[in-house]
C-alpha cells in the first residue's frame, strides 16, 4: 500500500497531526477531528448509523432539501459540542448536514491535490485498469479521509440497493453527493459514481 498523504504532507494544516479534537466540527481538517485511535468524530459516527437505517426508506434522501432553519440550528449545535440525539432528527436533515460537513472539509474528502489523479483513473479504457487506478489513488488519501470515504461508500451503496423505496440509484446519489467531495466545484459526479459501482462488486477499497 502506498504511504498515505497524511505522512506525505498533502493538504496539511497547522495543528492537524496529533490532534484529538477540535473547537468546531465544521471546516476543520478531518484528521484533527478524529480520536487518537483514528476513529471518526462521534457525531459523524452516530449520524452515519442513523442514515444507514433510515436512508433506504427515505424517498429522495440526499436530494430533497431540509429546512434551512433546522439545518443552521443543527450545525450550530454540533459546532458547539452539544449532545444531539441523532436518532430523533429527520433523515433528510441528517443527509443535508452530512453534505454540509463534507463540503466544509479543507481540501475536500477526496483531496483537491489528487483531482487530476482521480480524473486520470477514470480515463482508463478497461474496467480492470480503472479499478486498479482508483484503488491506487484512494491509497494516497490521509487515513481519516479514507476511513470516512469507506463509510460513506458503504452507506450510499446500501441506499442505492433500495432504490425502489429511496428513489435514489447510484447515478442520482453521485450527482447529489459527489460535488461535495472533490474540487473543482464544476466537476461532474465522477469518480464517486464509479467508486460506488465498483465497490458493489467488492473490488474497490
Amino acid at each position: 500500500m502506498a504511504p498515505s498523504s497524511s505522512e506525505g504532507g498533502l493538504c496539511r494544516s497547522p495543528g492537524q497531526a496529533g490532534s484529538s479534537c477540535s473547537r468546531a466540527l465544521f471546516g476543520q481538517p478531518l484528521a484533527a477531528l478524529c480520536g487518537e485511535d483514528g476513529t471518526l468524530p462521534q457525531p459523524i459516527q452516530e449520524l452515519l448509523a442513523v442514515l444507514q437505517q433510515e436512508g433506504p426508506s427515505t424517498e429522495g434522501i440526499f436530494r430533497r432539501a431540509a429546512s434551512r432553519t433546522a439545518l443552521r440550528e443543527l450545525r450550530e449545535a454540533l459546532d458547539h459540542g452539544a449532545d444531539v440525539d441523532m436518532g430523533s432528527q429527520p433523515a433528510l436533515l441528517l443527509a443535508a448536514i452530512l453534505k454540509e460537513f463534507l463540503r466544509s472539509i479543507p481540501c475536500k474528502l477526496l483531496v483537491t491535490e489528487l483531482y487530476e489523479d482521480w480524473m486520470a483513473a477514470m480515463q482508463k479504457a478497461s474496467r480492470e485498469e480503472k479499478i486498479w487506478e482508483l484503488r491506487a489513488v484512494a491509497e494516497k488519501l490521509p487515513a481519516a479521509n479514507l476511513l470516512l470515504l469507506k463509510r460513506l461508500l458503504s452507506l450510499l451503496r446500501h441506499i442505492g440497493h433500495h432504490a425502489a423505496t429511496s428513489r435514489m440509484g447510484c447515478s442520482n446519489l453521485a450527482v447529489c453527493v459527489g460535488p461535495n467531495l472533490l474540487s473543482p466545484a464544476n466537476a461532474d459526479q465522477l469518480p464517486l459514481e464509479a467508486l460506488l459501482e465498483e465497490q458493489a462488486s467488492s473490488v474497490v477499497l
